[in-house]
């Protein structure tokens, strides 16, 4: 399964108080489990969509590359996740990746998202 990397927005910590940094960090870790699920979904959705895997073989391998970064499959139900993956699906060529010129476009749509 190929994935999606989508990464979030740096925020310089030094310019805050330690709780506002932290309080900050763990809301960017959050949008970023999000958009690395809602880009799994996506691929394997493609995957099943072309015939490349049933249905079956995309959700044990979602399940496999968000348990291998530790994020629980449970995040699939996010509706937000769920939304973002559907935005993202049109993005996705014929081997179900993004090609350069779509990768910010993708950064942004899930962004906005998320």
């Amino acid at each position: 399964m190929v994935g999606l990397v989508l990464v979030a927005p740096i925020v310089r910590a030094e310019t805050m108080p330690p709780e506002t940094a932290r309080k900050v960090a763990k809301l960017e870790l959050a949008r970023s489990i999000r958009a690395f699920a809602a880009g799994s979904l996506a691929n394997s959705t493609c995957l099943v969509r072309t015939g490349q895997l049933s249905q079956a073989q995309a959700n044990q391998a979602t399940a496999i590359a968000l348990r291998e970064m530790g994020i629980t499959s449970e995040v699939l139900a996010n509706p937000q996740v769920r939304k973002a993956a559907e935005l993202l699906g049109p993005k996705l060529d014929a081997t179900c990746s993004l090609d350069a010129l779509d990768r910010d476009q993708a950064r942004q749509l899930v962004s906005d998202e998320l």
